[in-house]
């Protein structure tokens, strides 16, 4: 019996994921999708790769513009997710009045972000309903704050991490003089 797309999905909702918006330009604008599909490729080259719905709306605008960039989310931005999944409406995901900065492709590089690739398209690879994008990452950069994460259909946040211990000693073992 072939699996169901259901059963599929409530599956995938246990793998537990960062949060990144991808963001291409638009007539007047920008637009943003968010994509839990990313992940690097390459170091050498840099590359990443992006599977994108075939009916989104930004889909088209990846292969015209061939540049885009990767926003990773930080803990607070959840109203940009939001946005950029179109739960604002039609529009929601044309990220009016987001404040954005260009690099290396013009591809808008959403302010505030946790980190950001500018990318250029290198390859299109047919993945059922999605396309798999392949970019070569131009430039890239990153801030302070924590990851944004999304599991089983809601956002989370990373536990605070355990203080460390420095002066080259572990826990319970005493340094010598």
């Amino acid at each position: 019996m072939p699996l169901s797309a259901d059963h599929f999905k409530s599956a995938m909702r246990r793998w537990g994921s960062g949060v990144s918006i991808l963001t291409t330009r638009r007539e007047g604008g920008i637009m943003g999708i968010t994509v839990s599909s990313f992940c690097s490729v390459s170091l050498a080259p840099p590359m990443i790769l992006v599977c994108i719905d075939k009916k989104a709306r930004s889909h088209q605008l990846i292969e015209r513009h061939r540049a885009f960039a990767i926003n990773v989310l930080k803990t607070g931005q959840e109203r940009l997710s939001e946005l950029a999944a179109g739960h604002a409406g039609e529009q929601g995901n044309w990220l009016e009045g987001v404040p954005y900065r260009k690099a290396e492709t013009g591809a808008p590089i959403l302010n505030e972000c946790l980190a950001w690739f500018d990318c250029m398209l290198q390859a299109i690879h047919d993945g059922g309903d999605h396309t798999i994008f392949v970019a070569r990452v131009e430039a890239a950069g990153h801030s302070e704050g924590r990851p944004l994460l999304y599991y089983e259909g809601d956002y989370h946040r990373l536990a605070e991490p355990r203080p460390r211990h420095h002066g080259g000693s572990r826990p319970g073992r005493e340094r010598k003089p």
